[in-house]
């Protein structure tokens, strides 16, 4: 019976450890910094490229423009993810609260079990271009705010994540081909017949 009695009472120690967690801990805050031998301009259009994201967002699966225009402060857009193998897609309204060309965007997520406050910073300096994240996630619930701390607590889990996305960033920036600031048809076919007529 002493022994019923030890167990129950470990189960219930575990139980409030694990709700304790959550309550002191009611978001997660991380992020990652890369700096790219790029100019901030390419940086910003890659970053900005949605034909890009799923080579450096993992689990990234498309996203959709629901209220608004494209990269208006205010504009909405329905962000589908897999989070991996057995799990179940989720979907996250993306909100984009602020956008500074060259210089910051801050996007909110919102989804069943989450609120995300995500922002990105650039910045230039001899040549190179210093890209960085910062995270800021409020898990809906005690249930989800226990197991989200734990999660970094014990294993770094999304800053893990971050890190990975962010450096896979960087191999798609330094990797780049991509011409977004390409020069007037109209200018060419000015030096063009410039160059004709000497």
């Amino acid at each position: 019976m002493k022994i019923l009695r030890y167990a129950l009472l470990a189960v219930v120690a575990i139980v409030l450890l694990f709700f304790a967690v959550g309550l002191f801990n009611p978001s997660i805050q991380y992020g990652h910094e890369i700096t790219v031998e790029k100019p901030v301009e390419e940086v910003w259009a890659i970053v900005q490229d949605e034909s890009k994201y799923d080579q450096w967002l993992e689990g990234y699966q498309g996203m959709e423009l629901i209220e608004g225009r494209q990269n208006e402060v205010g504009s909405k857009y329905k962000v589908v993810v897999d989070p991996g193998e057995g799990q179940a897609e989720f979907e996250m309204i993306q909100t984009l609260k602020a956008l500074e060309e060259f210089n910051q965007v801050h996007l909110h997520y919102d989804s069943d079990f989450m609120d995300m406050d995500q922002h990105y910073t650039f910045s230039e300096s001899n040549g190179q271009t210093t890209f960085s994240t910062q995270a800021d996630v409020r898990p809906k619930g005690m249930m989800m705010r226990s197991m989200f701390a734990l999660m970094e607590m014990l294993s770094g889990s999304f800053t893990a994540q971050e890190t990975k996305n962010i450096e896979a960033l960087k191999k798609v920036i330094e990797a780049n081909t991509t011409d977004y600031y390409p020069a007037p048809a109209v200018a060419e076919e000015e030096m063009g017949a410039e160059a004709e007529s000497e």
